[in-house]
């Protein structure tokens, strides 16, 4: 691992240390600033990188609006919707770049995300606390986005083990993907079916772990697109 490594390792690890103070003392000022820097510096460590290609600035367009996406949902309940709008656009770009080294249809991963995404969309219709219309006002773009996280899961998983595709990239990108989307889901069914005391820091670290899994793939992903950057 090289010295720039260890230095953004450190530094997001403190800053994700103190967001999860903030939680705990339940300081927003604290949380606000600290959240999105631990993936500022993922997308930050892919810009750095002396070559670059399609896949790589795809994934930085993901990380920054993860970033934003992080910032939202920090400065208000009412943000919400903004939050989950800057996620979903940064999906896209995942999307785009595990589709940009391998277009094989790997239908099997297609067939599992897809149904996992329509179980979680049932369970959270179905939660106790839907009863009173909070899922009903939301149903709609929830449903969109479990569509495109699901895709993305699709995608990342339709390069493991695919034909010119680094071993660890695709590892990497897979576990990233899946990781994320657990995320995603644990927070949904805290926000509409049953909220748990302390489960938010569960939600946060398998974010940054899906993040830093995708951020891995790009940074070991080598393809003939990749051009210098002085």
């Amino acid at each position: 691992m090289s010295m720039r490594a260890k230095i953004f390792l450190l530094v997001g690890f403190l800053f994700g240390l103190a967001f999860i103070i903030g939680q705990v003392i339940d300081n927003p000022s604290l949380r606000l600033i600290t959240k999105p820097v631990p993936v500022l510096l993922m997308a930050l460590y892919v810009a750095l990188m002396p070559e670059k290609g399609v896949f790589q600035w795809l994934i930085v367009a993901g990380l920054l609006l993860g970033a934003l996406g992080d910032l939202f949902l920090e400065l208000s309940p009412n943000a919400f919707l903004w939050g989950l709008t800057a996620f979903l656009i940064g999906h896209l770009f995942y999307i785009a770049a595990f589709t940009q080294d391998t277009r094989r249809p790997a239908w099997i991963f297609a067939v599992f995300a897809y149904l996992y995404g329509l179980m979680l969309f049932s369970y959270l219709d179905m939660g106790e606390i839907n009863r009173t219309g909070e899922m009903s006002a939301m149903a709609l773009p929830i449903a969109l986005y479990i569509l495109v996280i699901t895709t993305m899961v699709w995608r990342a998983a339709a390069r493991f083990h695919a034909p010119g595709i680094p071993e660890l990239s695709g590892k990497a990108g897979l576990a990233g993907a899946i990781l994320f989307a657990l995320s995603d889901s644990l927070l949904a069914i805290l926000l509409f079916v049953q909220p748990l005391p302390y489960a938010s820091i569960l939600v946060i670290l398998l974010y940054w772990l899906g993040q830093l899994g995708i951020t891995i793939a790009a940074v070991t992903q080598h393809s003939a697109g990749m051009v210098p950057v002085p």
